[in-house]
């Protein structure tokens, strides 16, 4: 789950509602505001030190209160990041209670920055002291996005500078807050290489970035002037037209020395766009003015859709790219019904469309083209009333927003995947059907499907064994009598991702395929399917797969089935380690139960033949000395059980703390020059009670003067834990054990063995995944295992390393460990 998070623009907190709501967790990717995670957790920052001061007491005043009003709310405020940027989040906050004690705001912060500084300049656009759009002058149209994009932070002033129409001077300079004496410098200057950052950029057809005005060369001229102006820098983005014509330049300037990051330069082009389509629609309506003539021109080779219509809807005239887009010829789109070319949920609206634009002589909104191939086009609309040869007509400026919608949808998509992804992080308590349940609808819906299933594999991944279908796809399948075990010998297109070992997308399900067998009557019909191998290590565990979309399945759904069932498997193994650990749990409590029982009755038995009036120090030949023996045995037998069922429960937190760490990434290494003769020294004094209470011979060959070993000690101390422990729980009583080490040219070779019955070599490489599948007689022989092979193969894999198991039934079992020497001058 932290990947998906880390890669996405929302940033997940949680705070606690103390003075300045110190940071108890932050997602990485709060680094978009030149933060990372560690200020917070050092206390280096508090949370109350990003919000803008302007801001900032109203802000900590909602989140003090929250949980007084609400169980949660949204609000929108204004950030500083550590760039001095003022930046725009949406904080979604909601109160967290673990105790009376211990209560949390846990959310989510997004950037909005862009999204606010649209909404600022359109709102402006719309009203502008009570006049219409078109009563306002370019100047001040322009004026208004400059002074809009300057609220992104302190210490910034930008400016428009247009071209003349010899494309060779600047002639104007608008900018409401730069000093008059800097923009009558400015206007009229000869665009050149070295004018500036706006000339030279003007002049070489591309941006400029100055990030310090006094010692680059481009400001050689006019140093003086940008010093007495306060300017410190300056980058510079050329505004074009959609025929890509030079129409003037876009400037950032600060008072301090400053270099853009990624973010940064996205917002200047973005503002540099916005002032391109402003200037290029004044130009068109200009046009439109001049003359017929003019008006054609531009109507043919503007890049985006143009309509003529009457107001009535029927079409006067369209321009090329029209034609292009749709497919259509002209004449067919002027003889159509508009129904013909618009999807009707737009028909419906157009009447009220038409008032609006009447009334208003213009309007902005969203509409749809449907094209001749029967594909829908998505368009933003800019209308407005003309003059079109003498009578009154609407003019549709029409840009295709497909990929807009698509980001849209995208976002939207995301934010939907991360609150699948945290719900199903929630879930500790559910059960493993609710979360298998939850998942696959969840995968449904978030592939824009209509029907999925999830299914797991079989221990030899020969059996495909279904877990259930979705809910629309069980109201549509009319089989009475479902199978549930496919083998994958016998699947058809459905095994081959199982036999690819790999996503398989089939968006024509209906076309011809020799990997089709057929599927029953009565079977749900595909249109298109996709389904998803689960991977724990290099084993399969489960496959999902989605059916029946609208549109082609594509990589981004194979992402998100991939992370929603890797975020339930982890689950699942948790769930099972945690199962392990109660099932241990009970059984310890039932031996100390036992054990107790035990003391009890000889106590009661010594205390009723002592109140008998016998003498016990003189009598032991009246006591039953077979029923105190018999006492003892069980004693025993409870004390062994407790012992080692105290070393699982043991294996089995180390196990869950383990998988906790390496899914957070938090396992570190410090390697070192370590000693293998004192590391399994240790090992073998840690585990010498288990040895002897199992009446195991020890054979030990570990050679004296050995080299050291380039490792982390305590997790290589570890590591051999799980495996002597290992190799004690398989050796039956009176047995023995060996412990081999051997100096192999740039390794330490270090062998475990035991003589217990052994295991067949099929089960081997399965005893090093995560969680294990086994029949019950192999899960009892080596029940203890549960995910320490797993933690010794990682950990083996972090020192460069190897290990490996030989085996055979009755023969015991031989686990050999490789660990590279450490080498003076080269690890130092």
């Amino acid at each position: 789950m932290e990947s998906i998070i880390n890669s996405s623009p929302v940033i997940v907190i949680s705070r606690k509602i103390e003075k300045d709501f110190p940071v108890k967790y932050i997602s990485n990717n709060v680094r978009q505001f030149g933060y990372t995670p560690e200020d917070f957790y050092s206390g280096q920052v508090k949370y109350a030190d990003l919000i803008h001061p302007d801001d900032r007491k109203v802000v900590l005043k909602s989140l003090k209160y929250l949980n007084k009003q609400l169980p949660e709310f949204i609000q929108e405020y204004r950030v500083i990041s550590r760039f001095g940027e003022v930046r725009y989040v949406e904080d979604r906050v909601r109160i967290k209670k673990y105790d009376e004690d211990n209560l949390h705001l846990e959310g989510t912060i997004t950037d909005i920055t862009e999204h606010k500084h649209n909404e600022m300049i359109k709102h402006q656009q719309k009203s502008h002291n009570g006049r219409s759009l078109t009563e306002i002058s370019l100047d001040d149209v322009l004026g208004l996005l400059v002074t809009n994009a300057e609220r992104i932070r302190d210490g910034l002033t930008c400016a428009v500078m247009l071209l003349d129409k010899e494309k060779k001077h600047i002639c104007r300079v608008i900018s409401p807050n730069l000093p008059a004496f800097y923009k009558e410098a400015m206007e009229g200057l000869e665009i050149g290489y070295g004018v500036c950052s706006g000339g030279t950029a003007l002049y070489m057809g591309e941006h400029v970035i100055v990030e310090n005005i006094e010692v680059h060369p481009y400001w050689a001229q006019h140093r003086e002037i940008a010093k007495k102006a306060g300017l410190k820098a300056s980058w510079a983005e050329l505004i074009k037209s959609s025929t890509g014509e030079i129409l003037g330049v876009f400037l950032m300037y600060f008072n301090f020395p400053n270099a853009p990051k990624k973010t940064c330069y996205e917002y200047l082009k973005a503002n540099a766009d916005l002032a391109a389509i402003e200037i290029e629609h004044r130009v068109v309506n200009e046009t439109f003015r001049e003359s017929d003539h003019k008006f054609k021109t531009i109507f043919n080779n503007i890049n985006d859709q143009i309509y003529v219509s009457e107001l009535n809807g029927n079409l006067i005239d369209v321009n090329k790219v029209v034609v292009d887009s749709l497919g259509y010829s002209k004449e067919f789109i002027l003889k159509s019904s508009p129904m013909d070319i618009v999807p009707s949920w737009y028909v419906q609206r157009a009447s009220e469309l038409i008032k609006i634009i009447e009334r208003d002589h213009k309007a902005m909104y969203e509409a749809a083209a449907i094209c001749k191939d029967g594909s829908v086009i998505p368009l933003e609309i800019n209308a407005r009333m003309i003059n079109y040869n003498g009578k009154k007509t609407v003019l549709s400026v029409a840009r295709d927003i497909t990929e807009r919608k698509k980001a849209e949808k995208a976002k939207q998509l995301n934010e939907s995947r991360l609150e699948a992804l945290i719900k199903l992080n929630e879930m500790t308590g559910a059960s493993l059907d609710e979360i298998a349940e939850f998942v696959k609808e969840e995968a449904v819906r978030l592939t824009d499907s209509n029907l999925g299933y999830i299914a797991f594999m079989n221990a030899d991944e020969t059996d495909l064994i279904m877990h259930s279908w979705s809910k629309t796809a069980m109201s549509e399948c009319a089989i009475s009598d479902k199978e549930f075990i496919y083998p994958v010998k016998d699947t058809g297109l459905w095994g081959e991702a199982i036999r690819q070992r790999k996503a398989i997308i089939t968006n024509d399900y209906e076309a011809p395929s020799p990997l089709k067998k057929g599927y029953p009557e009565g079977h749900v019909k595909l249109t298109r399917h996709m389904n998803v191998p689960i991977f724990d290590g290099e084993h399969i565990v489960a496959v999902v797969g989605v059916g029946n979309k609208d549109e082609d399945y594509d990589e981004s759904d194979v992402r998100q089935l991939t992370l929603l069932m890797q975020g339930m498997w982890k689950l699942i193994q948790r769930k099972q380690l945690i199962g392990a650990l109660s099932k241990y749990s009970e059984e310890l409590l039932k031996a100390n139960t036992k054990l107790r029982s035990v003391n009890m009755i000889k106590a009661e038995f010594i205390e009723e033949y002592m109140n008998n009036g016998h003498d016990l120090l003189h009598s032991f030949d009246i006591l039953d000395d077979e029923t105190l023996n018999l006492l003892d045995d069980s004693q025993k037998e409870a004390i062994s059980i407790m012992l080692n069922n105290s070393e699982r429960l043991k294996l089995l937190v180390d196990a869950i703390l383990y998988s906790d760490l390496q899914q957070s990434g938090r396992i570190e290494y410090s390697f070192e020059p370590v000693s293998i003769e004192n590391v399994l020294s240790d090992v073998l004094l840690n585990q010498i009670l288990l040895i002897d209470e199992k009446g195991l011979l020890l054979e030990k060959e570990i050679p004296n003067g050995l080299p050291p070993v380039k490792a982390d000690k305590e997790k290589l101390k570890e590591m051999f834990v799980y495996l002597i422990h290992n190799a004690i729980n398989l050796t039956p009583k009176g047995n023995s054990i060996g412990v081999d080490v051997a100096d192999e040219s740039d390794y330490l070779h270090v062998t475990i063995t035991d003589t217990g019955e052994g295991m067949d070599k099929s089960l081997i490489p399965r005893l090093f995944y995560k969680m294990y599948q086994a029949d019950e007689s192999i899960a009892r022989m080596f029940q203890g295992f549960e995910s320490s092979l797993y933690i010794c193969k990682d950990t083996v894999a972090a020192h460069n390393g190897n290990i490996w198991i030989e085996s055979q039934r009755g023969l015991g079992s031989s686990f050999h460990v490789k660990i590279p020497k450490w080498v003076e001058g080269i690890n130092t």
